[in-house]
């Protein structure tokens, strides 16, 4: 079974992306972008979903995926934000080599498609 590993520092955030995905992967959570860095390191997911905003910085979502692609440039990362697709930071994010976004409020059938499409 494929591991998701969902960085969000709101329990509530990471228990909705989580019941979209039980059942079809194994979820494996963090609620800080440094737990984010910890448990990508041991415990090697297949994909990522990083929340942009996070609590060391409304950017740390960013500074957690550029150590992440610097690692391991072929990393599956999907960001996860309240910002739209042409926001400069989400941009940002696609050209450090995320793999896409998805937008809050969660679309269940978006998130289940994106997840599907990068690890299938």
């Amino acid at each position: 079974m494929k591991t998701v590993l969902i960085a969000d520092d709101s329990l509530f955030m990471r228990t909705v992306i989580k019941g979209i995905l039980a059942g079809r992967y194994e979820v494996i959570e963090a609620d800080s972008g440094e737990t984010c860095l910890k448990r990508f390191e041991d415990d090697k997911p297949d994909l990522v979903l990083l929340d942009v905003v996070m609590p060391e910085g409304d950017e740390a979502g960013v500074r957690v995926l550029r150590r992440i692609m610097e690692e391991q440039p072929q990393a599956k990362v999907v960001m996860i934000s309240a910002l739209g697709k042409e926001d400069a930071v989400i941009k940002e994010c696609l050209t450090l080599g995320a793999k896409d976004c998805i937008a809050k409020p969660f679309d269940e059938s978006r998130v289940r498609s994106v997840v599907e499409e990068l690890l299938h």
